[in-house]
């Protein structure tokens, strides 16, 4: 985000039930608050990559891995949007960086008025927690957090 873009909502997105979901939420909440909706993926780089295979290919690998998530993001926010009840018909930014989903999401979190994620509970006991992205999101964001569970 630059000094110029206004604050929003933003979505943490990696194509799961649980992150479709939190997108949804997060299109509701966009459209309550008149806010851009910022839908934000995250593809880690892989440190032990770099020293293998230094150099360009290295980068050209990178960036062809954060083009196929883009494409991927954009045809998830496009089937929820397909999905609702009511299209969401409000600014929406798809942002793709390299990093993890809780370095990307904490960094958002310090210009943005709401950060929404997913949780991966998968029944019994596992339904109480949360899962390691959304427990450090809600531990250490600089912004309210919502968490959307099944």
């Amino acid at each position: 985000m630059t000094d110029a873009e206004p604050k929003g909502v933003v979505v943490g997105v990696d194509g799961s039930e649980p992150s479709r979901r939190a997108l949804d939420w997060a299109m509701t909440e966009a459209e309550l608050r008149e806010l851009p909706l910022y839908v934000v993926t995250a593809q880690p780089a892989t440190p032990g990559y770099v020293v293998m295979a230094p150099g360009p290919h290295y980068q050209e690998d990178l960036e062809r891995a954060l083009t196929e998530l883009r494409i991927r993001t954009e045809a998830t926010v496009s089937e929820v949007n397909g999905e609702r009840e009511h299209t969401f018909r409000g600014h929406t930014v798809i942002q793709v960086h390299a990093g993890t989903a809780t370095e990307v999401l904490l960094g958002m979190s310090e210009r943005h008025e709401l950060v929404v994620v997913g949780s991966r509970g998968s029944g019994g006991f596992a339904r109480l927690l949360l899962g390691s992205v959304s427990t450090a999101v809600v531990h250490h964001a600089a912004c309210p957090v919502l968490v959307v569970r099944g």
